[in-house]
């Protein structure tokens, strides 16, 4: 078996894109906390830092357990036939479906809704 195909049986990929969407939703809400909160901005690259370390620690677990009806185990003691790799995939895109639906909505929001509120103007006769 090649490990492109190994990787994805074992939903890396699936797992991976999971965490570059929800990073993203994290780092816009922490942006916008950040600036009305009147928090320091350093908390914003702290916590693309901890992102940014928490991937490749997210990639290895990803290759090295998987979810199973009975929990999380060991890759290495679940038996390949009876893996439950599918419905963790179905269970996986759904969470990416909606995750990629939160992103986009907030993308269309930040584009789309003007920053400084319409103010009416007051004509006088």
């Amino acid at each position: 078996m090649s490990v492109f195909s190994e990787l994805k049986r074992r939903n890396v990929f699936r797992v991976g894109l999971l965490y570059v969407i929800a990073s993203w939703i994290i780092l816009k809400v922490t942006d916008v906390g950040v600036s009305l909160l009147h928090i320091p901005g350093w908390v914003g690259k702290l916590i693309l830092v901890l992102l940014t370390v928490g991937f490749p620690l997210i990639m290895i677990f990803s290759w090295a357990y998987e979810i199973t009806p009975d929990g999380i185990k060991k890759e290495s003691k679940v038996d390949s036939g009876r893996s439950a790799g599918d419905k963790t995939a179905g269970k996986l895109n759904c969470a990416l479906i909606v995750l990629f639906v939160l992103a986009l909505t907030g993308l269309i929001v930040d584009r789309f809704l003007p920053e400084e509120p319409i103010v009416a103007q007051n004509i006088q006769r």
